[in-house]
């Protein structure tokens, strides 16, 4: 963690002599205009892997999160206003040799299964509005999105030693929500901006009912639940955001 804050810091740091210049050399502007697009990711990786540079254990920015993440892209309206949309996309697929500590309570009775599979499937996508404030490469922004998702997951295990199996499918869950965020970025180069981003808001999900199958046993079928969550929807992120 501390040569993370390091990395962000240098980074800070080499841009702040000109933290009042809104054009480069080149004359490029550094700020995003109307009529712009942008895309937002987590930068996360990106500052894991310039921290390993810096501490000579380098690992590949990609290896943070290879199947999954979110994306935002943004359609400027005017120099202060953005569209945005936002996706996140994830799914799974790992098999073990024993049983997991977070597998479903209905599987503890073949714990002693030795194959054992989970499966996931996750998608989220939703469209929101943004506004900006600042008149320096220091940049506020605030809004809301309006989100919508679909998950499902699947145990399975399985003896090879005497032919058997059983599998728990979890009910498809549908998620809504309606999330505030607030966050501050800071234009290192010309469109080019690192920030951090805050979000809270109202999320409510449905979860379908279960199901459980077991060789030569007859199918059993859970309830149907719903969770509603006001609060914390995520902690604070770091960003990176391209604007062209």
């Amino acid at each position: 963690m501390k040569k993370i804050i390091l990395t962000v810091a240098a980074v800070f740091a080499l841009s702040f002599a000109n933290a009042q210049d809104l054009k480069s050399k080149k004359g490029e502007n550094y700020l995003p205009v109307a009529g712009e697009w942008a895309i937002s990711f987590q930068a996360k990786p990106f500052i894991d892997f310039a921290g390993g540079v810096l501490g000579g254990h380098a690992t590949s920015p990609a290896s943070d999160s290879p199947v999954a993440g979110t994306f935002v892209g943004k359609k400027f309206t005017s120099d202060k206003t953005a569209y945005r949309v936002i996706a996140n996309f994830g799914f799974g697929s790992n098999n073990y040799g024993s049983a997991q500590s977070n597998e479903p309570s209905q599987l503890s009775m073949v714990s002693t299964y030795d194959t054992h599979k989970v499966s996931s499937f996750d998608l989220s996508v939703g469209l929101g509005k943004e506004w900006r404030r600042g008149t320096t490469r220091l940049q506020g922004y605030y809004g809301a999105d309006a989100m919508i998702g679909v998950s499902s997951s699947k145990w399975t295990v399985s003896d090879t030693n005497s032919p058997g199996q059983m599998t728990y499918t979890d009910g498809m869950g549908i998620k809504l929500g309606l999330n505030g965020f607030l966050g501050a970025e800071y234009f290192i180069f010309p469109k080019i901006a690192i920030g951090a981003q805050y979000n809270y808001g109202l999320n409510i999900k449905s979860q379908g009912a279960s199901k459980t199958t077991m060789t030569g046993s007859p199918d059993e079928t859970g309830v149907s639940r719903t969770s509603f969550n006001l609060g914390n929807v995520s902690s604070a992120t770091m960003n990176i955001t391209l604007h062209f």
